[in-house]
């Protein structure tokens, strides 16, 4: 299948149909890919390894070619960023944890809050390009159990980084903090040369972008509390 995902022709040799499926908004021809990818029995196996035996063995290819996709980004100015991404008023907004903590909960909030106004760029996997120093946020089909995905782009401006607390409050955080991180929400690319891209852009993401700690409860008031924060401060 040849498509085209955050502005890259991507040719993907599947032998399962569970991509055809997720990848039809990016579908598109062209004569020349910058990234050919295909799964080979080694790689499935290896993803099973941390997969819930339930899942098909289309569902793991898709897994183990996100993988391998993520590990090229780096040559094309990219990297993925484990996070649901949105926008909303002139924000591209991200919001990040550890699996199971709720980022895509509280996304839900905001867009209980915002309505249509709010556009989930990707609710889990977006792949992130620099582009003249600026971060860009993409829609890729890996995007969670919601299925929240576009194929579109946001310029990111704001990196939340989302924690459960009884109490709902929103606070900056330094750079330093954010990279230590970011470092856990990105797959890590092979050889040295492309370690050190991804660290660089990691770097170069921080510096554009406002750095927040989001603590919160799962009621709508948490939301209500963090946007009140991130969009009222100029």
């Amino acid at each position: 299948m040849k498509c085209r995902i955050a502005q890259l022709n991507i040719e993907i040799n599947n032998r399962f149909d569970y991509l055809a499926g997720s990848l039809k908004p990016y579908l598109c021809d062209f004569d020349k890919a910058d990234i050919t990818v295909s799964a080979s029995d080694a790689d499935l196996a290896a993803e099973r390894e941390s997969l819930d035996e339930s899942f098909s063995d289309g569902y793991v290819e898709s897994i183990a070619v996100c993988r391998k996709i993520c590990h090229r980004l780096p040559e094309f100015s990219g990297y993925m960023l484990h996070s649901a991404t949105f926008s909303l008023e002139g924000h591209g907004i991200g919001f990040l944890a550890k699996s199971g903590t709720g980022k895509s909960t509280h996304m839900l909030l905001w867009k209980q809050l915002f309505g249509d106004s709010l556009r989930v760029i990707n609710g889990d996997k977006p792949f992130i390009r620099l582009e003249e120093g600026i971060p860009w946020a993409y829609g890729t089909p890996w995007c969670g159990k919601e299925g929240l995905n576009l194929n579109d782009r946001v310029a990111l401006t704001d990196l939340c980084f989302i924690r459960r607390s009884g109490e709902n409050k929103t606070v900056p955080i330094s750079p330093e903090k954010a990279v230590s991180y970011l470092l856990e929400q990105v797959i890590i690319p092979e050889g040295s040369a492309n370690i050190i891209k991804v660290l660089d852009m990691l770097d170069a993401t921080v510096k554009n972008c406002r750095l927040w700690e989001i603590y919160c409860n799962t009621d709508i008031s948490a939301a209500e509390v963090s946007a009140g924060t991130i969009l009222e401060v100029k």
